[in-house]
């Protein structure tokens, strides 16, 4: 098996993946599947979900695009809708800091399919093809992007709409596999990511099909644009809407006209109430944009730690107290 430190250099994260339930389905059969061309495997290999906000933004030509001018070779190819106890526990760690709206806004995100990609590093770096692209991808905090991250030449809008995600670590790729997948597929991803073949014909013509769709159907994540359709949809059809509803959405919808921060599950109950006929999408970019993301009292469980740790040749995990 791999020592930890081949899997992450981050003592918490070893601490709460030991027992957790889908690392370790994930570490076992990557064992069982890779052998001892485990360690070496996961060190060249990478995760990236191409998120619904990414290919309904028409970002995932481009994304592409930079994963090869970066060296990743796509391996394996998945579409599919990550269901909402899914993407939770992808994100288990990180959501302990998130708003309660934020969650509601995010089930409207992910009620459409995003894109897996399985990836194998083509260069030889001392890190990881997990933390190598991580690194490369930038933070989702737009205010702390570097103009050279994939996530800035994207254009990221905000915090939610961060356009697509990447598994930090190898500890990571791996119980990210494990959420995502069943057993039967995990061993055919394990022997992609192991072998040095092409990316299998159909799997080929699904990114294709999914990557020109993206680029057809590309439309604006703005939130000025999308305000302005939801409030001529909600002057249109104000006959037939009750005047209490009538007179809450309104008053929500100005409110992020003078850009203000919305309490979203309210607006969501009145919307629902209201019946109102407008584009889902729309809907998701207003809450996508004017939410109080994160809770000031609480704070992410995990937090990543960047490359530096896995510079150090001598790095050992610090003994428990």
């Amino acid at each position: 098996m791999p020592a930890w430190k081949q899997l992450t250099r981050i003592p918490l994260k070893a601490r709460l993946y030991a027992r957790e339930p889908y690392f370790r389905e994930g570490l076992d059969q990557a064992w069982r599947c890779l052998g001892d061309a485990t360690p070496e495997t996961l060190h060249r290999s990478a995760l990236m979900m191409i998120k619904p906000d990414g290919l309904i933004g028409g970002k995932a030509p481009r994304i592409v695009e930079f994963l090869h001018e970066y060296g990743f070779e796509i391996v394996a190819v998945r579409h599919f809708v990550l269901h909402r106890l899914q993407w939770r526990e992808l994100w288990r760690y990180q959501l302990t800091a998130a708003t309660l709206d934020r969650l509601m806004v995010n089930d409207l995100v992910f009620s459409e399919p995003g894109l897996m990609l399985c990836l194998r590093d083509t260069t030889v770096s001392p890190l990881p093809a997990t933390v190598r692209l991580s690194e490369l991808k930038g933070p989702s905090d737009v205010a702390q992007q570097t103009p050279g991250c994939l996530r800035r030449l994207m254009a990221q809008p905000n915090r939610v709409f961060s356009l697509f995600h990447v598994a930090d670590e190898p500890a990571d790729l791996l119980r990210e596999l494990s959420i995502f997948l069943d057993a039967w597929d995990r061993a055919r991803v394990f022997n992609a990511l192991m072998g040095v073949g092409a990316l299998p014909e159909d799997e080929q013509s699904r990114l294709d099909g999914v990557v020109e769709a993206s680029r057809r159907s590309a439309r604006s994540l703005d939130a000025g644009h999308a305000l302005a359709r939801v409030r001529a949809a909600l002057g249109a059809q104000r006959g037939s809407i009750a005047e209490t509803e009538w007179a809450a959405l309104h008053a929500a919808l100005q409110s992020m006209a003078e850009g203000e921060r919305i309490a979203w599950r309210p607006f969501a109950d009145a919307l629902a109430r209201s019946g109102l006929m407008a584009d889902p999408w729309d809907i998701a970019i207003l809450g996508a944009s004017f939410i109080v993301y994160d809770d000031p009292e609480a704070s992410k469980q995990l937090v990543a730690v960047g490359h530096a740790p896995w510079l150090q040749p001598d790095f050992e995990f610090p003994p428990e107290d």
